[in-house]
């Protein structure tokens, strides 16, 4: 799965949020995260146990969810809670709030009065969709009070004590102004859907590190579409409240200012039902996720509303790309694989007083368990859904190749994500052997 979005808004009022610290004798700290699927994921302690949680510059609070750790995960000052998050129903969803938790991330940063959000009985199923583990998200509260880099290279965040950060950091760094709003960061951009097109006036969008997508804007009037121009359906991913689908089409160029610019970027449009309820109130016209972000070596500053960037070059160059073959995959356990092994049997020999050991290969057939993969979701009208496939199948190969050798990140990044016109497929449907041969015929 490549797109999720954790965009929620609390219905009921939230309690005052103690800040993070460094730890005294810390000017900075670095903290290294796993960089799966276009997420941030960073190694936490929540009272001793530890866990892993998304970055997520859309949500304020810390959420909790999927803790399998339940019973060992102590939470405190417990408080019943509720909020609603984006999907067809409009569903308000119940949650914990908890206060004075410790919370300590990587050896130096710590909050002994941190409040959070536990949502029991949730399975959002984020971990078998991006094969890692994931607890939660973190944002806003964790951000607020230091000056926060994202190192896409290095793989790593590091949070800055205000006064000791050497402005030698921001060195050729282009900087703009935020809008902060209820921690969370806005900024201005603007679109043009073609070449011959205008460009759109100044948008505003959120910096949504939780959304692994590059584009989404919500009213596809303010693109000036013209009929003619090529979409198709497609699936973004998951809400709290269910999945989101809407059209995706590819526009001419999207930017900041004359600096920062970006030709062919694919721009997700959600139908507007996924909205209608969040956007009321709030008066934004999209988000900006980290297949933008990731192009850039990233400085966050919520206190003086300012964020600076510098082109992180090897990201900054590539295209940007979508799953063409329509097609996603998701872990669903274990399943049991033979696999076909050389055994060498050694043997003596006599011959005019002389031993001689000579060896003899066989070919011998051992079972081990591997991850299994299934296709949990495929696009309407696309290459997949023309060749056949189905939701639930199980892959097995694709070109002749095991998928067990891959990642879900690396079958998709290598097979789904690029120009190619025809993929070959062995499947499993219940009980059977399938081949399957997918065409592409490009979208787009």
């Amino acid at each position: 799965m490549r797109f999720w979005w954790f965009l929620i808004w609390f219905s009921s009022l939230t309690l005052a949020q103690k800040p993070y610290q460094l730890k005294p004798g810390h000017k900075f700290a670095e903290i290294p995260f796993k960089f799966v699927n276009n997420l941030v994921v960073l190694p936490v302690e929540v009272n001793g146990i530890r866990i892993n949680l998304v970055l997520d510059t859309g949500v304020k609070q810390t959420i909790l969810f999927n803790i399998n750790t339940a019973d060992s995960l102590s939470l405190k000052n417990v408080r019943m809670h509720h909020f609603t998050g984006i999907g067809k129903a409009h569903k308000v969803i119940p949650a914990i709030s908890s206060s004075h938790n410790h919370i300590q991330i990587g050896s130096a940063v710590v909050n002994n009065e941190a409040q959070l959000y536990l949502i029991p009985n949730f399975d959002f199923h984020i971990s078998e969709n991006i094969g890692f583990p994931i607890h939660g998200l973190i944002g806003g509260d964790l951000l607020k009070d230091f000056i926060v880099k994202l190192d896409f290279k290095r793989k790593k965040i590091i949070l800055y004590n205000r006064q000791y950060l050497d402005k030698k950091n921001l060195k050729k760094s282009h900087v703009y102004n935020l809008d902060i709003k209820d921690e969370k960061p806005y900024l201005k951009g603007f679109i043009q859907a073609g070449k011959k097109n205008k460009s759109s006036d100044s948008l505003k969008f959120l910096l949504d590190t939780g959304n692994s997508d590059a584009l989404w804007l919500f009213d596809r009037q303010k693109l000036n579409l013209q009929s003619n121009k090529k979409m198709f359906r497609d699936y973004f991913g998951m809400g709290f409240s269910g999945m989101v689908e809407g059209d995706r089409t590819q526009i001419y160029r999207f930017g900041f200012d004359k600096k920062y610019r970006f030709k062919k970027v694919y721009i997700g449009l959600p139908d507007n039902v996924y909205f209608k309820h969040i956007l009321k109130n709030n008066t934004f016209d999209g988000i900006i996720g980290n297949e933008i972000l990731k192009r850039f070596y990233v400085w966050f500053d919520y206190k003086a509303k300012k964020l600076y960037l510098k082109k992180y070059p090897r990201n900054y160059r590539q295209a940007f790309l979508y799953n063409e073959m329509g097609l996603n995959l998701a872990y669903d356990g274990k399943i049991p694989v033979q696999v076909k092994k050389i055994k060498t049997e050694f043997a003596n020999q006599y011959s005019s007083g002389v031993i001689f050991l000579t060896g003899k290969d066989t070919w011998v057939y051992q079972y081990k368990f591997v991850d299994k993969l299934v296709i949990n979701y495929i696009r309407k009208d696309s290459p997949a859904d023309r060749a056949g496939l189905m939701p639930g199948d199980i892959l097995l190969k694709i070109n002749d190749q095991n998928v067990y050798n891959y990642t879900l990140e690396e079958l998709e990044k290598r097979f789904f994500y690029h120009n190619r016109k025809h993929l070959k497929l062995l499947i499993k449907r219940k009980g059977l052997i399938l081949r399957f041969n997918i065409i592409n015929t490009k979208n787009l």
